[in-house]
């Protein structure tokens, strides 16, 4: 019982884009990251892009996922929409993932 509430303890600790991202490759998604996005975005995606964007480290995994989902769509019209066509729905997920990550 106390290794159960010991482990649970530190799962609690844990941030959302830190236990999420328990389910990403990291080192598949910072290369994907560095040919996909941070030529706009920024190394650390720190960056707004064009100086149109937000700073994308500044959002949490759902504001990624719906605003890629949302460009690839066509409903958020902008610079980096054809990138983003071009993402699959697991790039998508992978990268809300990730992201967040960026701004330590």
């Amino acid at each position: 019982m106390k290794r159960i509430y010991s482990t649970l303890l530190s799962l609690s600790l844990l941030t959302a884009s830190q236990f999420v991202l328990a389910n990403v490759n990291t080192e598949q998604a910072e290369n994907f990251y560095k040919r996909t996005c941070a030529t706009c975005h920024g190394k650390s995606a720190e960056k707004s892009a064009l100086g149109q964007s937000r700073i994308i480290n500044t959002l949490n995994s759902e504001e990624i996922y719906t605003a890629l989902s949302d460009r690839k769509s066509g409903k958020i019209q902008g610079a980096g929409n054809m990138v983003k066509s071009r993402l699959s729905e697991e790039e998508i997920k992978m990268l809300s993932e990730f992201v967040p990550i960026l701004k330590k």
